[in-house]
């Protein structure tokens, strides 16, 4: 039997969220084939939990003492979103040691994780983008009224790296930009500048593996709030999300196109989401999610109960596919 490390926490505004997704994997395992642990990543160190206790996981061989047994972990299922998962440096370190992983290689998920050299990557493909303005450096100028002209109002600022909304601000008048930089800058050194879409919010999932490839049905993000916020994305009460989503043939279509040519120009690798805004029949790229959230209730876990599989098939198919 495989021991499986599932790897969650992390020490971003997104821990909690990130906990939650780890156990929520860590209960879908195939328990016929593995053992399951949670690693739970802290500045401090990484730590098993087992038995409501804490175990200093060995990074040199990824292993652990648990009752005087020495636990070797076979294989990392990363769910950590944010810094250090999302950012690639835990899969570094797993290459290092060559232990095989679920998630997107180092190059990948740094392109990924950062949304300006994401952005770059795709300017000379077919992926229509929302215009944008980036502020990089606390000593370098902005004009807050060439930004407003450039852009429009209302826009959006957000911290380059940030998920889950947080430190983003849906900015309507130009006296409140400043705020909503410095807001973002505490979450990231590096500020977006984004023009406002008016259109229909949704996300496509994507796992490609050797055996198969799942383009997910698409999920229509329908907010009772003014945008798809922390708040938002959190309570079931404040948002909809209704899958598949509620768009024409043709755009489901050339959305699934779309999410696949991203998965494999980036070279993502397990499970992707990737979201978009649609205006006038027309998808705008707006992130990818290289280790989006895997609670019960997130978005992913949603559209593979909807082409009728279960998330512990999904599970051993990506563990076994690296295996």
């Amino acid at each position: 039997m495989k021991n499986i490390a599932v790897v969650a926490g992390g020490y971003t505004s997104e821990r909690e969220i990130s906990l939650n997704s780890g156990n929520q994997i860590l209960n879908s395992l195939d328990k016929h084939l593995y053992k399951g642990y949670l690693i739970d990543v802290r500045k401090e160190g990484f730590y098993c939990k087992s038995d409501n206790k804490d175990y200093k996981v060995d990074l040199n061989d990824f292993s652990c003492i648990i009752n005087n047994k020495k636990i070797k972990f076979d294989f990392a299922y990363i769910s950590l979103h944010g810094s250090p998962g999302e950012d690639g440096k835990v899969q570094s370190m797993l290459d290092i040691i060559n232990i095989p992983y679920s998630a997107s290689d180092p190059i990948s998920s740094v392109i990924t994780f950062d949304k300006v050299v994401c952005k770059k990557v795709l300017a000379d493909t077919n992926i229509i983008q929302a215009k944008s303005i980036i502020i990089k450096d606390d000593n370098e100028p902005f004009s807050v009224d060439e930004i407003c002209e450039y852009l429009g109002l209302p826009c959006f600022v957000k911290p380059n790296t940030a998920g889950s909304s947080y430190g983003v601000t849906k900015v309507y008048k130009k006296d409140k930009l400043i705020d909503a930089v410095n807001l973002a800058k505490t979450e990231d050194t590096i500020v977006i500048i984004e023009e406002f879409i008016s259109g229909t919010e949704v996300s496509c999932g994507v796992l490609k593996t050797t055996k198969n490839s799942y383009v997910l049905p698409i999920t229509e993000i329908d907010t009772k709030n003014d945008y798809f916020d922390t708040e938002a994305k959190y309570d079931p009460n404040l948002t909809d999300e209704i899958t598949p989503a509620r768009i024409s043939a043709e755009e489901t279509k050339l959305i699934q196109e779309n999410s696949s040519f991203i998965y494999d120009l980036l070279n993502c690798k397990g499970i992707v989401r990737i979201d978009f805004i649609i205006k006038n029949k027309t998808p705008y790229f707006l992130e990818v999610n290289s280790i989006p959230g895997m609670s019960a209730e997130s978005i992913v876990p949603k559209q593979i109960r909807t082409i009728g599989k279960n998330l512990t098939e999904i599970l051993t198919e990506i563990i076994e596919d690296s295996l």
